[in-house]
């Protein structure tokens, strides 16, 4: 494989990135969502409108769906996990757009000395 010195500072940096979150952050593939819930005991201010608000963390587990309580004293640390994650898709997207870029030159290239 070519050194990454011939690749565009962009994609390189971009690699670079990835390869630090990668390294120093855990990550948890799955997105965040703010509920607000009725707990169900008689008396309880939820009864009367004011509802008990929480984290959830929406994953996915062999194709299947599962939302995931998440206790107060875990919320930063988890919203630090998903947000890494978003990091890393947004390197990759643009390592992957740089490669595609790449390839479609390099094919019409390749067709147009063909012709």
């Amino acid at each position: 494989m070519k050194h990454r010195s011939h690749l565009p500072l962009q994609e390189r940096e971009a690699r670079s990135k990835l390869i630090k979150v990668l390294r120093d952050q855990p990550f948890i593939a799955g997105g965040l969502v703010k509920m607000a819930r009725t707990c169900g005991k008689a008396g309880c201010k939820c009864t009367k409108g004011d509802k008990h608000v929480s984290w959830y963390l929406a994953t996915r587990h062999k194709g299947i769906r599962k939302m995931i309580c998440i206790p107060r004293q875990w919320e930063q640390v988890v919203i630090d996990w998903v947000n890494a994650y978003k990091e890393i898709t947004k390197q990759i997207d643009l390592v992957s757009q740089r490669c595609l870029e790449r390839f479609t030159t390099s094919a019409k290239e390749g067709r147009e000395k063909d012709s």
